[in-house]
């Protein structure tokens, strides 16, 4: 995913979780800015990260999505930077029954 984008996931099913590591994709080693993390279910944001940049590890991602209709993951820059980043949802779980 780019620095600033989203993407909203409709879930037709009895999810119980969402797990995910997050962070910067190393192609970005010539970015210079930060971006954060957000996991969004019905609206109301459950998870938020700190700011990350290429050199920061991955952190990781658990979020609860019992009785959610909606999952949207979210990546916004953080800080200045005049590249943008490539950011990755890496090995990203929806446990669903």
């Amino acid at each position: 995913m780019n620095s600033r984008s989203s993407v909203e996931i409709t879930l037709n099913r009895q999810c119980s979780a969402f797990s995910a590591r997050a962070g910067v994709d190393g192609l970005s080693v010539s970015t210079d800015g930060t971006v954060r993390f957000s996991v969004y279910a019905d609206g109301q944001r459950l998870w938020q990260s700190g700011a990350l940049g290429y050199r920061d590890p991955a952190v990781a991602v658990q979020v609860p999505l019992t009785g959610r209709a909606s999952l949207r993951l979210v990546v916004e820059r953080a800080g200045g930077g005049s590249l943008p980043a490539l950011t990755s949802w890496a090995d990203a779980v929806i446990s669903c029954r």
